[in-house]
């Protein structure tokens, strides 16, 4: 069953979707969660739910698509939401080039999320005013990715923090992530005046801020410990082994695309 449940919150529409496990609950890392804020939706979620987010946004009209990074579970759809509903697909110039002429995939990735279709994306400007008079700032805070973007409330509090949070305290990264840029954008979200964060994955989080807080310190942490085995002459491989435990199911699913030694590398570019 691809749509999994709404969100449960006062002023602010969303569906997840995607896999559940066996046992019917939702897994974070193959779900993922689209925002609604009147005409204008925050990311697109991936194309083998578009049935589903199809019915969804055709209960009105969806003018604008703002997207928090490029990844396939975010950007999937925005070529079917300019051709089904003439969208406009706005993100970061980081990644228009992905957005249009598409990127590179795993077959594990294509098999859970599917193929990402391609559009013709424009740029951010410095606020976005939605149809019932809120603004969202969009704010660059790389480390996931080089063009992840949140967008801030300042009136409500509210922070859609794309997958700068995910988790307080993750065990696995992919090849393109930078842990010293995660730790800065996390420091610089926290630099705003937000209670309520909008998780892609996680979803609604009413002590958002303490939420981050807690990602930000255990990845100072976790940074620290990596560099301290480095320096004493552990590969990385016996780093991620003596801190985190061999790689396990996650990483073989993955076909390693995400792994734990893959973390530890991550924080070694700081």
């Amino acid at each position: 069953m691809p749509l999994i449940h709404k969100i449960d919150h006062p002023a602010v529409e969303g569906i997840r979707v995607g896999k559940m496990s066996s046992k019917g609950n939702y897994r974070i890392n193959t779900s993922c969660i689209i925002y609604r804020l009147g005409d204008t939706i925050i990311d697109t979620g991936p194309t083998r739910e578009w049935k589903t987010i199809k019915q969804y946004l055709s209960e009105r009209t969806v003018k604008h698509a703002l997207l928090t990074h490029y990844h396939e579970d975010h950007s999937g759809n925005c070529g079917h939401l300019q051709q089904c509903f003439n969208s406009v697909i706005q993100s970061h110039t980081n990644n228009h080039d992905r957005i249009r002429h598409g990127f590179s995939q795993t077959l594990t990735s294509k098999f859970i999320f599917g193929t990402a279709t391609v559009a013709q994306p424009s740029d951010f400007g410095e606020q976005f005013h939605l149809d019932n008079g809120r603004v969202l700032q969009p704010s660059h805070m790389p480390g996931h990715s080089d063009d992840m973007t949140t967008f801030y409330e300042p009136n409500e509090g509210w922070l859609f923090s794309g997958d700068l949070y995910v988790s307080s305290q993750v065990r696995y990264a992919y090849q393109e992530e930078n842990i010293a840029q995660q730790i800065n954008s996390l420091n610089a979200a926290l630099e705003l005046d937000f209670k309520e964060l909008f998780c892609a994955h996680r979803g609604y989080i009413a002590e958002g801020r303490e939420a981050l807080k807690s990602k930000r310190d255990f990845l100072v942490t976790l940074r620290d410990e990596v560099q301290h085995l480095h320096n004493t002459g552990l590969s990385p491989r016996a780093i991620a082994r003596n801190i985190l435990g061999r790689e396990d199911s996650v990483s073989l699913f993955t076909g390693f695309a995400m792994s734990k030694l893959k973390l530890v590398q991550a924080c070694l570019k700081s």
